[in-house]
């Protein structure tokens, strides 16, 4: 497969891999964007540089507007997200959380996959299906 690389948005390192409740995803934005057309997947990284997704594990962040040397933090157990200001002041920083009940990255060929989502399909129930 073929796809175009992320330039808005990478991740920068997995945060103390294998320990509850401090493994996280560091990550860096670039530009100013939508954070909502992107997610995170886990992979296995393979010999030629590309990660096989491992089924069933996926995060989504949300719809947010996302600004150029904001980063993102996310921790795979459970907590309450949170926006706060970097040293800087002209950052911010967000903390997520994937609300797993382990950690993931404990293996170091175990890797988060960043995705974007450019288009989708959603099955729309027939109007006399809908249950409100």
């Amino acid at each position: 497969m073929i796809v175009q690389n992320l330039t808005e948005i990478s991740v920068i390192d997995v945060l103390d891999r294998g320990v509850a409740n401090s493994e996280c995803i560091a990550l860096s934005a670039h530009e100013d964007f939508d954070i909502g057309q992107h997610g995170l997947m886990i992979g296995v990284l393979q010999p030629n540089g590309f990660a096989t997704p491992v089924h069933d594990h996926m995060f989504w962040f949300g719809d947010a507007r996302i600004n150029e040397d904001d980063w993102i933090f996310i921790f795979t157990g459970s907590g309450q997200r949170k926006q706060s200001q970097g040293v800087e002041q002209d950052a911010s920083i967000y903390t997520l959380y994937w609300g797993k009940d382990t950690t993931l990255f404990a293996n170091t060929n175990v890797v988060p996959v960043l995705f974007r989502v450019d288009s989708v399909d959603v099955l729309m129930p027939k109007r006399n299906e809908l249950q409100l």
